[in-house]
């Protein structure tokens, strides 16, 4: 086996198309670290900048009504983490600031695409895009021939004579190819990291070394299933040109054409909810009622009249808080109820796309693969999610905050000019987004981890079973 291994490395550094395709690697390695470390580093130092003057913003305003505030509103921005300089995942395409106000949740805003500003427009090319595009490709173009020339050479016979048997043969060129591969991913992430100290001079954190080094673990597995394929495609079909035609026609299905037909189905099965029919359906459910029952005024007058049973008095003017600041926050806290409702719709709507997707990563890894990149490198539809759920959190509980000092405070119902002192707003915590930790990444991913480990299996069995079947002479 160790022969085989050092002959077939012997080969490979003679192959100039290889290496050809090795150094356009490694370079592209580089390109796309320098894109994504700038990329990053800009948005980093934009959001933290912004995160800092709206917070001064907030603890400078000068005294005023608590509602007034909660109109004005307020900004929370998603963190940068360095990981997403593997993969930026749906970065391109997410928002990343978010106004909370009272009586709306907003969408996030301000996507690179949204801006087009130069660099959103490589901002495809990242380290993760090269590992899952062309590295196949290169992987193909190195195995593709693997058993398949030594048929052709008619050195197979000169093989076994040496008594070299049909699994340390094959074993003996995975091993090999795939320490090729390794090499340069290897190569890869090591440029990246050179990048991010030399340009960004920054240190990773614990936890973004522990999301790398697990994604790369992920990516190594997908190049062995890959390489061992192949290798094994070689050992059955009948010529290399055919084994070449066989893998590339693979790649082209694989990972060009189902992530489009699969997206595609999961749009025409599960169409999204128009915008407009989305918010005619809060109208009515915010203004009649979640069941068409119990309208706006209804419960205003239910809720007034339960306030003046509680603090057993005659009529609104006797009451020891303010009226007003109560049936705001209690308009919001059914706001929230009709808010859930819907945005629970969309998102059961966008999980029901997703799946086509996840579940075809059973016949095609690459799909697999791309949704732990994204998981991993926390730049995935699940850490979006997150981060508007924790956002929406921060506004309920702003909100409240204005409202109930509004109501508790000392001001009296139909008081609008009345005024909190400057001090109150240092009383009102900052927006502070909770990391989530390894685990709950790749929680959202078991099924596409459990799939990719089935290729793995997959792929030694068909070794053991192309070993039993190839005759060697």
């Amino acid at each position: 086996m160790r022969n085989i291994i050092k002959l077939t490395l012997t080969n490979v550094w003679r192959t100039r198309h290889l290496q050809i395709f090795a150094c356009i690697l490694l370079i592209a390695f580089l390109v796309s670290a320098i894109n994504s470390v700038l990329v990053l580093k800009a948005k980093e130092q934009q959001f933290e900048m912004a995160r800092r003057e709206v917070r001064q913003a907030w603890l400078n305003q000068k005294p005023q009504n608590p509602h007034n505030a909660a109109h004005y509103g307020h900004y929370v921005f998603k963190p940068v983490y360095g990981v997403q300089v593997l993969d930026n995942g749906i970065g391109q395409f997410a928002g990343s600031i978010i106004r909370l106000e009272a009586h709306s949740q907003n969408e996030p805003k301000f996507s690179p695409a949204e801006s087009r500003t130069e660099s959103s427009r490589f901002g495809e090319m990242s380290f993760s895009w090269l590992l899952q595009v062309l590295m196949p490709l290169f992987i193909i173009l190195l195995c593709f021939n693997a058993v398949s020339a030594d048929k052709e050479q008619e050195n197979l016979k000169l093989i076994a004579a040496q008594g070299i048997s049909n699994k340390q043969y094959i074993a003996g060129k995975i091993a090999a190819n795939f320490l090729i591969i390794s090499t340069l991913t290897l190569a890869g992430l090591l440029t990246q990291w050179v990048v991010i100290k030399l340009m960004a001079n920054a240190n990773a954190t614990a936890q973004d070394v522990l999301h790398g080094s697990i994604w790369f673990i992920v990516y190594l597995i997908y190049f062995l299933v890959i390489a061992t394929m192949s290798v094994l495609a070689s050992a059955w079909v009948g010529s290399s040109k055919n084994s070449l035609l066989l893998q590339v026609t693979v790649w082209v299905l694989f990972i060009v054409i189902m992530p489009k037909l699969t997206a595609n189905i999961g749009t025409q099965l599960y169409p999204m909810q128009q915008r407009t029919d989305f918010e005619n359906a809060f109208r009515i459910d915010e203004e009649k009622g979640i069941n068409g029952h119990d309208p706006k005024s209804e419960r205003y007058k239910k809720f007034e009249d339960s306030l003046l049973k509680k603090y057993k008095v005659d009529s609104i003017t006797q009451l020891p808080v303010n009226l007003d600041g109560l049936a705001m926050d209690a308009g919001e806290n059914y706001g929230n109820i009709v808010y859930d409702k819907h945005f629970a719709k969309i998102r059961n709507t966008i999980k029901q796309q997703n799946s086509i997707t996840k579940y075809t990563s059973i016949i095609n890894p690459f799909l697999a693969v791309r949704n732990l990149s994204m998981g991993l490198s926390q730049s995935d539809y699940q850490h979006q999610l997150k981060f508007v759920a924790d956002a929406e959190q921060y506004r309920r509980y702003l909100i409240n905050n204005l409202n109930s000092t509004m109501a508790y405070g000392g001001s009296k119902t139909g008081d609008w000019d009345w005024k909190v002192d400057s001090k109150y707003w240092e009383t009102v915590k900052d927006f502070d987004y909770s990391r989530p930790s390894i685990a709950w990444s790749i929680n959202n991913y078991i099924y596409e981890l459990s799939m990719l480990l089935l290729w793995l299996v997959l792929s030694i069995l068909f070794y053991l079973l192309t070993a039993k079947k190839m005759k060697l002479i």
